[in-house]
């Protein structure tokens, strides 16, 4: 079984772009890390990178866990940012097919 639902995203400033590690679970438990980088041409800011990721997760049939959890690093801490959770709860991608959305 594939890793498609999303759990967690660490968003953090790489150059001029964006660097996005996922994490990604399957319904079995099966973990998986991937990192994708989103470019300057397309991610100017934090908001920007998360509409990439959006892109990205539909593109690859990914959806979100119950709690999925967005947290970003500046400065090498790590913080919740529940500003961009919002931004990708509101983008529709819910697990719909087994109930465990959550977010009725």
């Amino acid at each position: 079984m594939r890793a498609d639902r999303l759990e967690q995203v660490f968003i953090k400033r790489v150059g001029a772009g964006y660097e996005l590690l996922l994490v990604l679970e399957s319904a079995a438990g099966r973990r998986e890390r991937v990192t994708i980088t989103a470019p300057p041409a397309v991610a100017s800011n934090e908001r920007a990178a998360l509409g990439y990721l959006i892109r990205w997760l539909r593109s690859n049939g990914a959806s979100l866990a119950r709690l999925v959890r967005v947290r970003r690093e500046v400065g090498g801490e790590l913080s919740d940012a529940p500003e961009l959770r919002e931004l990708l709860l509101g983008a529709g991608l819910g697990d719909d097919e087994d109930g465990e959305d959550g977010w009725a």
